[in-house]
């Protein structure tokens, strides 16, 4: 159907607004409700939902519609349709982001990362990560991203008690080199593989980025931030069992 004739039913229902023209209306207008939302997929949301919120928004926008103002009506729904999936999309990333469903989403891909990295012997890609847990390849990637810009256990920043690592070793020099030779810790860092101490030794000794690690290594900057999340968890249960 046309813009013209979208027009039409439009202003049909307007000038008659009864449940039979409004949903004459809405299945004229249907086409380019989902057009709008085909825009936005691939960003964590399951295309069917974008399509129900750009349906529920081409009601409204057809019940807001003043033909007298000489707009056609999809040049008049159309700003209505996009924002209300913007919106959809923000307050979803919002919920996504929040610090609860941020900590259990995180556990659940640590737990598959870690399943995976003993099935794989390797740490796993995000898009094996992504189809292991049913996710969109776009929901691991924003918890990645969030966890890294949030408060995650390092050896260069404090725990949930505001403790450093060398805080509680009582270290103040974090180099690789000066943890290995701690015997509390040398136990510790047996349990670590080769691929494991090198990337301490890059990131705290030879201070290397996150993303110059993972060219060391063959590894992404995504594979290096797990792993050494994972390895610092490991040692801080380590050093605080005992």
């Amino acid at each position: 159907m046309s813009a013209d004739d979208l027009h039409v039913k439009a202003t049909q229902y307007v000038q008659s607004p009864t449940e039979e023209s409004l949903d004459t209306a809405v299945k004229a207008g249907l086409p380019l409700a989902y057009a709008i939302a085909v825009r936005f997929r691939g960003r964590g949301i399951e295309l069917e939902d974008l399509k129900q919120v750009a349906a529920m928004a081409l009601v409204e926008a057809l019940k807001r519609f003043e033909p007298e103002r000489g707009l056609r009506f999809s040049t008049f729904a159309m700003p209505t349709i996009t924002g209300k999936v913007r919106n959809y999309i923000r307050d979803k990333a919002n919920i996504l982001r929040s610090p609860r469903t941020l900590r259990e989403n995180g556990i659940k891909m640590d737990r598959a990362n870690a399943e995976l990295t003993q099935r794989l012997r390797r740490e796993p890609s995000v898009q094996e990560l992504a189809e292991y847990l049913g996710w969109e390849v776009e929901q691991v990637l924003d918890i990645e991203t969030m966890r890294d810009r949030t408060s995650v256990a390092s050896l260069d920043t404090p725990d949930e008690d505001g403790m450093y690592l060398y805080d509680r070793v009582g270290e103040e020099d974090i180099s690789f080199k000066a943890l290995e030779a701690r015997e509390d810790l040398k136990k510790a860092l047996t349990i670590l593989s080769p691929q494991e101490k090198a990337l301490l030794s890059y990131r705290y000794s030879s201070r290397l980025s996150q993303n110059e690690t993972g060219k060391k290594l063959g590894m992404s900057q995504m594979q290096v931030s797990r792993m050494e999340r994972r390895i610092l968890s490991t040692l801080r249960e380590r050093l605080q069992n005992g």
